[in-house]
């Protein structure tokens, strides 16, 4: 049977026409969904927002520079050893698709539920998915604070689903708590509490939501009312 299954001749070229795409609209389709059915905005609406979230990725704004590592080189040169050391800057920057536009959008979200939640519900949910994000967040050097994936969005939707349970309210706010606890604990516990771990990443710009829409931030929200769904 092996023998009558092999790969498309160009298989870089399958990828980049027929894979790529497809994972492109599903992720366009995904992300318009949630925000149509976390905000209640139509479809044309929906893909506006997905719009600037995109071309915010590409925007990083710079907030304040600290000294960065020191990187010593070694050179020998006649059989003497000499060393020369370099101090580089780290930049920490916000990206504004993946950082500012989410935490907007979670923010409307938040004040959305606050006229049919209790604000101290919505807190419980932000600390333990804070408190659990930051548990698993470890600086990586040359790459920046990384956290299992599902964590931050799975840990909304459980905390959130218990949550509405405890306060007897409609599970139906469970996509809304979801996506303004996931995006907002996911900045707090990943990225804010583990700013004193940058000098462990290197030097250069360190980028808050740096990826854009595929940074974990936005993605958290963007899964975290995927998993909300299954709790209703």
């Amino acid at each position: 049977m092996r023998d009558y299954l092999f790969p498309p001749l160009i298989l870089p070229l399958f990828l980049l026409l027929i894979v790529v795409p497809l994972f492109l609209v599903l992720f366009i389709f995904t992300g318009t969904t949630v925000f149509q059915v976390v905000f209640g905005v139509d479809g044309q609406t929906a893909m506006t927002i997905f719009f600037f979230i995109l071309v915010g990725s590409f925007i990083n704004i710079p907030v304040y520079e600290k000294e960065g590592v020191v990187y010593e080189t070694r050179y020998r040169i006649f059989g003497l050893m000499y060393a020369v050391r370099r101090k580089q800057k780290m930049v920490i920057a916000v990206n504004l698709g993946g950082c500012v536009f989410p935490s907007i959008l979670a923010v409307k979200a938040m004040m959305d539920l606050f006229r049919h939640l209790p604000p101290d519900a919505w807190l419980i949910v932000f600390l333990l998915s804070t408190a659990i994000i930051y548990s698993f967040a470890r600086p990586v050097p040359s790459v920046g604070i990384v956290v299992p994936m599902l964590v931050p969005p799975l840990s909304a939707a459980f905390f959130g689903f218990l949550v509405l349970i405890l306060f007897g309210k409609p599970l139906i706010l469970l996509p809304k708590l979801a996506f303004s606890t996931g995006v907002l604990s996911a900045l707090f516990g990943a990225d804010i509490l583990h700013l004193k771990d940058l000098d462990k990443i290197g030097s250069g710009v360190v980028s808050i939501g740096g990826a854009g829409t595929f940074d974990g931030i936005f993605l958290t929200g963007i899964f975290a009312v995927v998993f909300s769904v299954l709790f209703i």
